[in-house]
């Protein structure tokens, strides 16, 4: 036990000479409270202390006392000064330069590039929230004139469920951390590992299994689905276990259930939300006031009045009917109407829920069942619980929804169509609704710290330079069209600009396509930050080609990564103990967590923003870098609220502008209006109007995923369901594989998991080397068999890699052999025409044993077999020994 650090301030020097700096940890995104402690004799770091104030616990990434973090901030593969190759790409040869000679060099290869073919020509790689300086890039990037152009994780993690939420309740409720579990009384766990995805130690399976595990009063039900006996399912109430990729049709029938069993929350639907507006049968789009007055507003929508009996405007601006201010209004949640236009034609229409009763009519538990492999009495329980047993939360989690290629936008909006279904929206344990700032305050005083989206710049864009957006036009939530519309909803609500950095995501099938082809318009450069996309992004083979064919790759990071072995600078970057902290999570929260620098950053290592700022200050851009270090930067930011200063945000950790409330939607502002939501009509809306404004259908619905069902003619070949997933602590997307912090060690190799049935079948044992092969290639793993997986399914693991092979080609570090990304098209036809989500959940494949060397079959099978005519197992293993290119 490391002695309390409870009351100890920042930069507190105890009697060892150990001096203690509040810092945030970044190696997950909870970001706690840690203590460094450096030796002021010797500038070392020497341990890691959890802050006791905010109840952190050291995680297994960190180690009991650090000293796994502080192996990974010393360890002697890191990159610790910048390198320009050498020798030709992918032939691993560097020369070490000065930081300002590499950065000299970058600004120059890439305005040349920038004179030649326009800003647009670059595009920035993005990873899973490494550091809390995604606004740099967009500050950097609006300066160029870049459009916007990124590709990011994001687009199947998170992000693309962020601007889901954003356009139905005006803020990201798809919270990686629910703001109010303990509150809870039924928490839904939909694919999401809680006990590894951040540790078992981290906060939300502390918090998680507090609430369900623990012998209370009242413990908290949970809900857990997953096709995968995860250690939550062990402990759930009820767990559902579908096929990968059928759980959109769950959640659609669970709506189906609450509908039919009138298990919603009628009160919150009829006043808070737009289930009683309008909806024309013959185009299936919302009545705008705009089509039953001359005068009326496209924003503005029509409900029908059942004390007038006649359709009656909704004025979206102020949150109320165009009605006398005394005049009783009774707005139909059912029904179908007769309308009558402005022009003076008739149209039917139907109420927004009656509507959304009709499409969900056909997804009954009973069908459900059928196809995803769960029997109906477990939808409808679950689904029972969830609507009766209230305050209830929808944890977010990878296979609730993300990597779910065309069934990605219809489950994030069918969830949150649960939400407000329920009323679970803005309640104590249900879904909170933060405020950035206070509607009130909207034209007035700051008197908050600066927002990340403040800092990004994003008026600087023109219309022109938007169109260039790879994607604008066809990926359209996720593009300018969609940002543009929420954010204008956003400002009006807060007075702020909502953040370009989480919904400005380019396809990357389209940006590789734009690389090679060039087309649209050639893209020519790249900067990689925190990223390795030959590990993440789809189609690992043609990501490679793209990378090739750059003409300036660089890369910020801390290994050299398969993809670092291909840049042609390779700038060294600080981890979380060596920067300060200063976010809002990308504007998630509506509350700014600040830490201070642990230790002094070793060798050349800086952070993204230094580097974002020294390339922006090359390529003039100086006077919007005024900040000359993190710590000058974060006093600017905290500097409009009065009376806080660097030291108390860091010694508080965390500072609230406003007090925690609920119910916020129904406070009546001082302009006399209700608040409401961030959204066109300022209900929460069931049936989204940015969505439909945006040229798709804002209703749900179920596409049959690439399986048994969807293709059986390649299920003939490929007869088995693969989904990558399965987390395992103390790895973490692609990052933890290095040898010699003593993260490795826990899972050497990547496992993929069968079923005992399936291996059987296949003559494949506990430990076997096999190849996992679809249509788009195949990689090497080790097998892992057991009873907690469906039969007919497969789950291997995501953006496997090995640091310890040879970074030059062909090995390039062991990724072809083992991302499962090799596996994953990337074609966009196939994606989320929405968000441009591929599919990683519900694919084909077959699985077939390597040869293994110490078997001894090759000495028993006799010699008469080896004419090229027989087909045993054997043979088939022989024929497959290769892996870098396919027979």
């Amino acid at each position: 036990m490391s002695e309390s650090m409870v009351g100890v301030p920042n930069n507190h020097v105890d009697e060892n000479g150990i001096r203690w700096r509040r810092t945030r940890c970044h190696m997950c995104h909870m970001n706690c409270g840690i203590f460094a402690g450096v030796d002021t004799k010797t500038g070392r770091l020497v341990e890691l202390r959890p802050n006791d104030d905010e109840g952190a616990v050291l995680c297994n990434r960190l180690g009991e006392k650090g000293e796994r973090a502080i192996k990974f901030h010393y360890h002697p593969k890191r990159i610790n000064h910048p390198l320009k190759r050498a020798g030709e790409r992918g032939e691993d040869k560097w020369e070490q330069i000065s930081y300002d000679q590499a950065i000299k060099e970058i600004s120059e290869k890439l305005q040349a590039i920038v004179d030649e073919y326009g800003p647009e020509a670059l595009v920035s790689s993005e990873g899973t929230y490494r550091s809390d300086h995604l606004w740099a890039r967009s500050r950097f990037t609006n300066l160029l004139g870049n459009p916007g152009n990124v590709i990011d994780p994001g687009t199947i993690c998170w992000c693309w469920n962020y601007s889901l939420n954003m356009a139905m309740v005006g803020w990201p409720i798809e919270s990686m951390m629910p703001a109010s579990p303990q509150l809870s009384q039924t928490i839904v766990n939909w694919g999401k590992r809680c006990s590894e995805s951040y540790a078992p130690e981290a906060p939300l399976w502390r918090t998680i299994k507090g609430r369900t595990t623990v012998n209370e009063e009242s413990p908290a039900q949970m809900i857990v689905v997953d096709p995968v006996c995860i250690s939550e399912a062990g402990q759930a109430d009820i767990w559902l276990q579908p096929y990968p990729n059928t759980d959109c049709l769950i959640s659609l029938a669970w709506i189906n259930y609450i509908i039919e069993n009138k298990l919603y929350n009628e009160d919150f639907l009829k006043y808070w939300s737009n289930a009683v507006f309008l909806v024309r049968t013959d185009t299936n789009k919302l009545l705008r006031a705009s089509e039953v007055s001359a005068d009326g507003l496209h924003d503005d929508f029509v409900v029908w009045d059942q004390v007038t009996n006649d359709t009656l405007c909704w004025c979206s601006d102020e949150n109320r009917y165009y009605a006398p201010e005394d005049a009783p209004v009774d707005a139909a949640l059912y029904g179908t109407y007769a309308v009558t236009l402005a022009d003076g034609s008739q149209v039917e229409c139907r109420t927004a829920f009656d509507a959304i009763a009709a499409r969900m009519a056909q997804y009954t538990p009973a069908y459900a069942a059928k196809v995803s492999g769960v029997p109906a009495r477990k939808i409808e329980e679950a689904a029972r619980l969830y609507a009766t047993n209230g305050p209830a939360c929808i944890i977010w989690g990878l296979g609730g929804g993300d990597q779910h290629g065309n069934n990605a936008s219809s489950f994030g909006i069918a969830k949150t169509i649960l939400r407000i279904l329920t009323g679970n929206i803005d309640n104590p344990g249900g879904e909170f609704v933060g405020r950035p700032a206070d509607p009130n305050a909207v034209g007035k005083e700051k008197l908050y710290p600066v927002r990340d989206a403040e800092m990004e710049l994003s008026h600087l864009q023109k219309p022109e330079n938007q169109s260039k957006y790879i994607g604008n036009d066809r990926f359209r939530v996720m593009a300018w069209p969609g940002f543009k519309m929420i954010d204008k909803n956003y400002r009006k609500m807060f007075g702020l600009p909502r953040p370009m950095l989480h919904q400005m995501l380019c396809s990357p099938a389209l940006v590789m396509d734009a690389i090679l082809d060039e087309k649209p318009y050639p893209i020519k450069a790249m900067i990689a930050w925190s990223s390795n996309p030959l590990a993440w992004a789809p189609n690992t083979k043609k990501m490679y080609k793209a990378l090739k064919k750059l003409d300036l790759l660089v890369v910020c990071e801390y290994w050299k990564t398969p993809t670092a072995a291909l840049a042609d600078y390779i700038m060294p970057a600080a981890d979380w103990m060596e920067r300060p902290m200063c976010t809002t999570s990308e504007d998630s929260m509506d509350f700014i967590t600040v830490g201070d620098r642990g230790v002094e950053p070793f060798a050349e290592r800086r952070m993204d923003y230094d580097f974002f700022r020294a390339l922006g200050c090359a390529m003039g851009q100086e006077e919007h870098w005024p900040w000359e270090t993190y710590e000058d930067l974060i006093k600017y930011r905290i500097e409009r609220v009065p009376d806080l200063t660097y030291e108390k945000v860091v010694n508080d950790g965390t500072y609230f502008p406003y007090p925690t409330e609920y119910y916020k939607y129904a406070q009546r502002l001082e302009n006399g209006q209700i608040c409401g939501f961030a959204t066109n009509s300022r209900k929460a809306e069931i049936y989204a109007s940015v969505i439909e404004d945006l040229g798709y259908d804002p209703l749900p619905v179920y596409r049959e995923p690439e399986s048994p069902l969807g293709n059986p003619e390649m299920a003939k070949e490929y007869p088995l369901r693969l989904t990558t997933a399965g987390r395992i602590s103390p790895l973490y997307h692609s990052e933890m594989r290095t040898p010699g912090h003593g993260t490795r060690t826990v899972a050497p190799y990547p496992l993929t998991w069968m079923h005992f049935n399936d291996a059987r079948a296949l003559h494949i044992k506990e430990g076997d080397w096999i190849w996992i092969e679809t249509p788009m290639g195949r990689i090497r793993q080790k097998a892992h068999l057991g009873w907690d997986i469906p039969e007919g399914v497969v789950q291997v693991p995501p953006s496997w890699w090995y640091p310890e092979l040879p970074a030059e080609e062909p090995w390039s570090q062991g990724v072809f052999e083992a991302a499962a990304n090799v596996l994953i098209d990337d074609d966009p036809d196939k994606a989320d025409q929405m968000t441009a989500t591929w599919n990683c959940r519900g694919l084909l494949c077959k699985v077939y044993p390597c040869i293994d060397p110490c078997d001894g079959s090759d000495d028993n099978v006799p010699a008469d077999q080896y004419d090229g005519a027989h087909d045993t197992v054997w043979d088939r293993a022989y024929e497959n020994l290769g892996f870098w290119e396919k027979k």
